[in-house]
């Protein structure tokens, strides 16, 4: 996960804003509590918004208890305690997408960095291990999309649909287990969402993709000779991304969804947007913390 997927803390209230700390903080907790301490460092604010979207779609309000961060005793959190099955899911969830991305990653990378991504690869392929046990269809959904996205990029397609579409269909079947009678529509909105994270994260890359040479989808569509786009090519861009993300919050409507609906809500209709613009500007922010 790419940690692209976050909320505009201003526009929701306080008692929302809570809610989405909280489970940040559950997650955290979740993850060390299932695959040991240093699965801490994969905690994203995508992994947070799948964790949004399961309890969405299974109908579960999360109850909260309070207590304290273990690595800042002086901050203030809140725990969920009332769903288990949420949270075995997403930790597994985002423990397999950390190791295929990994495995990406050494693909792509040169000596140095591959030789120290090596050195991670144990670790995650023991927790890839006990949640393929514990969670084997999501498994097959995952490492179904990474060798479909493999072979998408090999064929050098300048496509943005075709580059795209394995990323998006995972996270549509993601959502769409367990989701009942409106599983269509959840799959509809991981898919928009999945979209839009491979999309964004092509436009955040470009400029390193460009220098190593590694696949990038708007490189392709536009024959880029330089790593500068235009201000046409800019907005060609930035209206796919948004287009994406309107088409992810009309079917999030579809879903009926009531539980959690203005976090969920908060993040395709203004986290999004406000991703899109500082990429499209330069100025992202890579804070990962709340």
């Amino acid at each position: 996960m790419f940690g692209y997927v976050k909320v505009r803390k201003g526009d929701l209230r306080v008692r929302e804003w809570e809610t989405y700390r909280g489970l940040y903080c559950s997650l955290c907790r979740a993850l060390s509590r299932r695959y040991g301490l240093p699965a801490r460092l994969i905690l994203s604010y995508d992994a947070t918004f799948l964790l949004a979207a399961r309890l969405a779609e299974t109908n579960v309000v999360p109850h909260f208890h309070p207590g304290r961060c273990p690595f800042n005793p002086a901050k203030r959190c809140s725990y969920c305690d009332n769903a288990e099955p949420a949270f075995d899911f997403v930790c597994a969830a985002a423990v397999l997408l950390f190791y295929y991305k990994l495995r990406d990653d050494i693909a792509d990378s040169g000596f140095w960095k591959r030789l120290l991504l090596y050195l991670i690869l144990p670790v995650a392929a023991l927790w890839r291990k006990k949640a393929k046990r514990l969670f084997p269809d999501v498994e097959a959904i995952v490492a179904a999309a990474m060798q479909l996205q493999a072979q998408t990029e090999q064929s050098g397609t300048d496509s943005t649909d075709r580059a795209a579409h394995a990323s998006a269909d995972a996270l549509g079947k993601l959502m769409q287990l367990g989701a009942g009678e409106h599983a269509q529509a959840f799959y509809r909105f991981g898919y928009c969402v999945g979209r839009w994270v491979y999309l964004v994260d092509a436009a955040d890359d470009l400029r390193k993709d460009f220098k190593t040479g590694n696949y990038n989808v708007f490189i392709r569509q536009f024959g880029l000779t330089t790593p500068e786009l235009t201000d046409e090519q800019k907005a060609q861009i930035t209206a796919a991304l948004e287009g994406t993300a309107a088409n992810a919050a009309q079917a999030l409507d579809e879903t009926k969804s009531t539980v959690l609906y203005p976090i969920l809500e908060n993040v395709v209709l203004d986290g999004m947007y406000d991703v899109t613009q500082q990429i499209m500007k330069g100025t992202k922010s890579d804070e990962r913390s709340l």
